[in-house]
């Protein structure tokens, strides 16, 4: 437990040290501090023998649990007594991230480590190991993010924005159709930022409807999304 918690921790942008209370006792804790003035964090695990340390073995974790002493008393500020489930990785990530905003600083999402965060990950070919399509991750973290930002996007209205002589229409995913879509890192692909996984390459011959009825368009790239551009006096107005 204590790789995990540590590297949640240090996600968070949490400072943290280990500490022993008790010269003569066992248990060692994590503590975090937002500075050297401020309340301290004790973070430790309790084993299903109820034994305390921050690095129990993960295969007998009860609980992870952090508890702070100040001028309002001793209390949790995570308690994983509480939860119904007692995954290791579940319990790090949550216990950092609560102690993080009790320290007042900005919660961060916890990474996905199948996809580095991406959403998606390549398939290769079995021969060339060239990139054939992407996936959408599976992985639980993704999904939810994924349903999240599909609400989002589809509370969103995207209006064109005019940039220069030209006016750009936000190029909308045909799967979801939630999301736009931003290149995917070190590739020359496009993915849906709606995280549907759908994935198109950055050329005319993708986009059927442009260059229809000899309207002047072309694709760009617009704060990290895919527009479809043309002259502003060319748009029609309605």
């Amino acid at each position: 437990m204590g790789v995990l918690l540590r590297d949640a921790l240090a996600h968070q942008g949490v400072s943290f040290r280990v500490v022993k209370p008790y010269d003569r006792l066992p248990p060692e804790y994590l503590v975090a501090q937002a500075d050297l003035t401020g309340p301290r964090v004790w973070i430790h695990g309790c084993d299903c023998n109820g034994s305390t340390h921050y690095d129990i073995p993960r295969a007998g974790l009860l609980a992870v649990a952090a508890v702070v002493t100040d001028e309002d008393g001793t209390r949790f500020v995570f308690d994983g007594f509480s939860r119904d489930e007692a995954r290791p990785v579940a319990q790090a990530e949550a216990c950092a991230r609560a102690v993080a905003v009790f320290l007042g600083l900005e919660p961060r999402e916890p990474e996905c480590t199948w996809c580095q965060d991406y959403g998606q990950y390549p398939i290769h070919d079995g021969n060339t190991d060239a990139v054939l399509y992407h996936r959408a991750c599976e992985n639980p973290l993704c999904v939810a993010r994924r349903q999240e930002r599909a609400a989002l996007y589809a509370a969103q209205l995207r209006e064109p924005v005019t940039v220069g002589l030209d006016v750009l229409e936000p190029v909308l995913c045909t799967q979801c159709p939630y999301g736009n879509y931003q290149q995917v890192p070190g590739l020359d692909v496009y993915a849906c930022t709606a995280g549907c996984g759908h994935t198109v390459t950055a050329t005319a011959d993708g986009f059927t409807l442009l260059r229809e009825n000899g309207r002047d368009q072309h694709l760009t790239a617009y704060e990290g999304l895919l527009h479809i551009a043309e002259p502003a006096g060319s748009v029609p107005p309605f």
